[in-house]
Parts: structure tokens; sequence; C-alpha cells
């Protein structure tokens, strides 16, 4: 499970190398979605990179992975007693 969320991290971190207007925080986790459409607002062409869109593309699978995890057993105990949330 920290092994996901690091690679969240990790993704994050790559788009806002790439993108430092969209003002994503370091080590923070963002919602894909959101990300997405300030990305846009912030292109005047409305039209993201395919490697910007590839790494958005990666943090919504990852993010599924993620919440599909914490929801089965034996590893919902296992979130629950250490504290991981859904992202």
């Amino acid at each position: 499970m920290q092994r996901k969320l690091n690679h969240q991290r990790e993704l994050i971190s790559n788009l806002s190398l790439n993108h430092p207007e969209l003002g994503l925080i370091l080590g923070e986790i963002a919602d894909p979605d959101s990300v997405l459409e300030r990305m846009k607002l912030s292109n005047a062409a409305g039209k993201a990179s395919k490697k910007s869109l590839e790494i958005i593309r990666q943090m919504k699978v990852n993010r599924h992975q993620y919440n599909a995890l914490i929801k089965k057993a034996p590893y919902n105990w296992v979130a629950k007693l250490s504290g991981f949330q859904a992202i």
C-alpha cells in the first residue's frame, strides 16, 4: 500500500516538473481529474502533451488499484489499523 502511495507522489512530482504553472505541491496527493482540468485551463490551446496525459492516466490507474486494494481482505484490516485511507 505504501508503495502505491509513493508511486502516486512520484507521478505528481514528475507532472509538477513538466508543468510548474499547475502549482502542484511535492509530496501531496492530488486528484487526477482536478489536475487535468487545471492543465486544460492553464493551456491556451486546451491541449496537453502526450507525456503529461500519460502521467495523468497512470495516476488514475494507480488510484483505482490502491482504492481496490484497501477494500479487499486482509488488506482492509491492515489499512484500517495503519490509517491508510482512500485516495
